[in-house]
């Protein structure tokens, strides 16, 4: 990697996580993107994988008093059962259609929201069956914090409720492939300094979103959060033919 990628990333790095640090979203996926530009394909996921899981845990700890322990709770077991089924019958097909089909099921779930205000406030259990299902497709999406992300823009949850509980959620999530890569023979110790350098500019980026939050009301917060996630659906819509 020369100089002028390595500074790239870091850039990246610590824009996508002062964005995260915002809404709870975005960071994740666009740093995804330019992971895959940037690194050799075998390396991206898992080196994305360690970043995101210290991204979300920096944002959970840095809220931690706001998460919502109980939704956690709901969403944590069927999520590794979730992961468990899919990778016992992964073949390495990554079933592309699933991105664009994920897209178009947010921006339904957008459009319906605004007209039914039932659905920004779901019963609980809803979050058990979400983890399950995101846990499952995490295998063929790789980033799944778009799908999660309607669900906790409750109208009685604060913004902080939103960031952080959702950020304790996709921490575990990234947690499980830390072990899964190393069962596959991925050498993360390789790829320290990366790894490294990385960590340091998402933790700083969290930090500087958070700053930013606690400025932002939380009607802006929700305007700008349904955008971002208009913009996410679109994106794994035309992500599948570019």
């Amino acid at each position: 990697m020369s100089p002028l990628e390595y500074a790239l990333l870091m850039v990246a790095g610590l824009l996508t996580a002062t964005l995260s640090g915002v809404l709870g979203m975005g960071g994740g996926v666009t740093l995804l993107g330019v992971m895959t530009a940037l690194l050799p394909a075998p390396t991206v996921v898992p080196v994305h994988g360690v970043v995101q899981l210290v991204s979300n845990s920096t944002r959970a700890l840095g809220l931690l008093r706001n998460v919502v322990w109980r939704v956690v709770w709901l969403y944590a077991p069927p999520m590794v059962l979730g992961v468990a089924a899919a990778t016992a019958i992964w073949s390495g097909d990554k079933l592309v259609y699933l991105r664009p089909a994920v897209g178009l099921l947010l921006i339904v779930f957008l459009i319906v929201r605004r007209k039914a205000p039932k659905l920004r406030n779901p019963p609980r259990w809803v979050y058990a069956a979400l983890g399950l299902v995101v846990g499952f497709a995490s295998v063929w999406i790789g980033a799944t914090g778009p799908m999660l992300a309607p669900f906790f823009l409750r109208d009685d949850f604060e913004k902080e409720q939103v960031i952080a509980t959702k950020a304790a959620c996709q921490a575990l999530g990234h947690m499980l492939k830390i072990p899964a890569f190393l069962f596959l023979g991925f050498d993360f110790l390789e790829h320290a300094p990366l790894l490294g350098g990385l960590v340091v500019t998402v933790i700083v980026g969290t930090l500087v979103g958070r700053a930013i939050l606690t400025r932002l009301d939380r009607e802006r917060f929700v305007g700008l959060f349904e955008a971002i996630l208009l913009l996410l659906s679109l994106w794994l819509i035309v992500g599948v033919f570019v």
